[in-house]
């Protein structure tokens, strides 16, 4: 198996519990010559895996609960994700239990891309 990246790959992806939709923000005009930013989907229900890197850098105040940490996302390495992208993702394959909704992140800096995988740096910066 080592020595085969189709073969890697295809084992590293048996391990993706997540899935998650990547969408990119872009520029388009409108009818009335009116140039606005709208999100667009770029990749929808892919398959990956979410690791927290143990950066928490999370506070409560008095005003409000301020939830700031990294993470790694891994996906397959065909395709294209630029920082600033924004990620919304399943947790394995279902919304988060407590907020019931999906977790949002944002991609920071570029990722890090082999022959069987990515690893593309995210950040959720949130208020609870």
């Amino acid at each position: 198996m080592f020595g085969n990246p189709a073969a890697e790959r295809a084992a590293i992806e048996m391990t993706y519990e997540d899935t998650a939709t990547i969408s990119r923000t872009e520029t388009t005009t409108g009818s009335n010559n009116i140039t606005k930013t709208v999100p667009v989907v770029k990749y929808s229900e892919i398959i990956c895996a979410l690791s927290y890197s143990g950066s928490d850098k999370s506070q409560q105040t008095d005003a409000q609960n301020e939830i700031d940490y990294d993470a790694v996302l891994f996906t397959a390495p065909d395709l294209l994700v630029l920082p600033g992208d924004s990620v919304s993702l399943k947790r394995f394959g279902r919304m988060d239990p407590t907020s019931q909704r999906v977790l949002t992140f944002q991609v920071v800096g570029r990722p890090a891309v082999y022959a069987t995988h990515q690893e593309i740096r995210v950040k959720d910066g949130d208020l609870a």
